[in-house]
């Protein structure tokens, strides 16, 4: 069997090789004009019950009204859906997506899928997260000039995807454990597969200089990462205040310390902890108004459960919203190589996460859930994000879904846990005067389900229809985007 190390753990993602075309709005995969959503259920993303028989126009790529069903007199030309049997919920707001996977490069099966980043690659990332009714995505981490170019890309119409938002490079100051990862010098541009930018001074001029390519580059929240002292991010932060930078932070066994939030000056954190949380650290959190990505998919990826508890019945063949992106080969050499992964990733002597002292991982999702639920019930904000595709089981787009089903087995309410998904990651990105819900107004990024998702969850994945910046999306085009 080949040999699989820390470089090779990122996700099957950017993986199914096929030829370049150019993608974008104009080639017919979003159908533009005034829509009329008729007779439809709709959760609005702010926490408020399902309410039924609503009729929903869209006007200029924004919701022009939401009326009980009958009472919107449209043009003739609106196309109209029929809504009965649907729900309508916002679109899905992934808030901790990395389109280059980070972690130096290369993917669980390199030999088979040899890593490439060229257009045709990002665009099946990007159409994955659409497919699934990812309407808006915030990348937490890549090469900064790249990640940045790809943004700008993105969001002009190069390619067929979600809204995108970037943190740039993440900001550490010594190794991480990960191959290679921090070599750059402060500022300077890192080398091609550094997962952080270097902070090697508490001067001020040395952190504005860092600090104003940031925001030069219309970034308004960054990470740091792990090995930033809680002194050296209070210098960097007190800086960036001053822009209306944010910061979120990665910083592995400190995720959700309120300690180093008071310390630091820290505002929120891109992955729940899996070690337990005490009480007052979180109503301290959500007194002072900070968040938390949960990414109770990490969680469960690190414990190994979903695939484990998966066994023999090897559903993800089963599952339109993996298959349809990536098809049947990617998935059987997935199948075939986890074992493989998990013995040398996470659970060898030698494994990457023994050597630096995670311990019995098997806990992890559990202890995940009890501190996203304990956080969510004692006021803290917050939001979801997958951290697709960095790891093996991380299906972009899918993972949103699931995620959503982690939330709901972690105890908090379907009709929360669509919030946490939607407005509250809007929120984060204080964009919610923009998108985030269902309100007149705002921007037309909508997911219309079959079935009653305020009863089960799952029946997010039973998408009907996609409608981004009040667009119609073609789901079937998109699977062709990027051939």
């Amino acid at each position: 069997m080949k040999t699989i190390t820390q470089r090779t753990c990122v996700a099957v993602v950017l993986t199914l090789m096929s030829a370049y075309s150019t993608a974008n709005e104009e080639d017919g995969y979003l159908s533009k004009g005034n829509i009329l959503v008729r007779d439809v259920t709709i959760i609005d993303g702010l926490g408020n019950p399902q309410k039924a028989h609503q009729d929903i126009l869209i006007e200029d790529g924004k919701i022009a009204d939401i009326s009980d069903t009958g009472e919107i007199t449209a043009s003739s030309s609106a196309r109209v859906i029929d809504g009965e049997g649907l729900t309508a919920i916002p679109g899905l707001i992934d808030m901790h997506y990395h389109l280059k996977p980070g972690w130096t490069g290369g993917v669980i099966m390199q030999d088979e899928y040899p890593i490439k980043f060229e257009h045709k690659e990002l665009q099946q990332s990007l159409a994955a997260l659409l497919y699934s009714g990812v309407t808006t995505a915030f990348d937490m981490g890549a090469r900064h000039s790249w990640i940045v170019a790809q943004r700008d890309e993105i969001n002009s119409g190069e390619y067929i995807g979600p809204r995108y938002h970037v943190a740039g490079v993440p900001i550490s100051q010594t190794p991480t454990g990960w191959d290679g990862a921090v070599r750059a010098e402060t500022v300077g541009e890192p080398p091609l597969d550094a997962l952080a930018t270097k902070v090697t001074s508490q001067d001020p001029d040395d952190l504005n200089k860092l600090l104003d390519m940031y925001s030069d580059n219309g970034i308004s929240i960054i990470k740091l990462y792990a090995g930033m002292s809680a002194l050296s991010s209070s210098f960097l932060l007190k800086e960036a205040d001053k822009r209306g930078i944010r910061a979120v932070a990665d910083l592995w066994q400190l995720n959700m310390s309120g300690d180093y939030m008071r310390a630091s000056g820290l505002h929120g954190w891109a992955h729940a902890s899996p070690y337990p949380m005490d009480k007052a650290s979180l109503e301290w959190m959500a007194a002072n108004d900070k968040f938390v990505v949960a990414t109770a998919n990490v969680g469960e990826k690190m414990s190994g459960l979903r695939v484990k508890e998966d066994g023999d019945k090897q559903s993800f063949f089963e599952n339109p919203l993996i298959m349809d992106i990536w098809g049947r080969q990617v998935v059987e050499d997935f199948y075939a190589s986890y074992p493989e992964v998990r013995e040398n990733m996470y659970e060898g002597p030698h494994s990457f996460y023994q050597v630096f002292n995670f311990g019995d991982l098997s806990t992890f999702r559990d202890v995940f859930l009890t501190n996203i639920k304990n956080a969510h019930d004692a006021g803290v904000l917050v939001a979801c994000g997958t951290d697709s595709p960095a790891y093996p089981s991380l299906w972009s787009g899918e993972t949103m879904h699931r995620e959503m089903e982690l939330m709901v087995m972690a105890g908090i309410s379907p009709i929360d846990t669509i919030q946490l998904c939607t407005y509250n990651g809007a929120r984060i990105l204080q964009d919610e005067d923009e998108y985030g819900s269902l309100q007149e107004g705002l921007v037309a990024d909508i997911v219309l389900v079959e079935g009653k998702p305020w009863e089960d969850i799952s029946d997010t994945r039973n998408i009907r229809h996609v409608l981004v910046r009040g667009g119609l999306l073609d789901r079937e085009k998109l699977l062709t985007s990027w051939h």
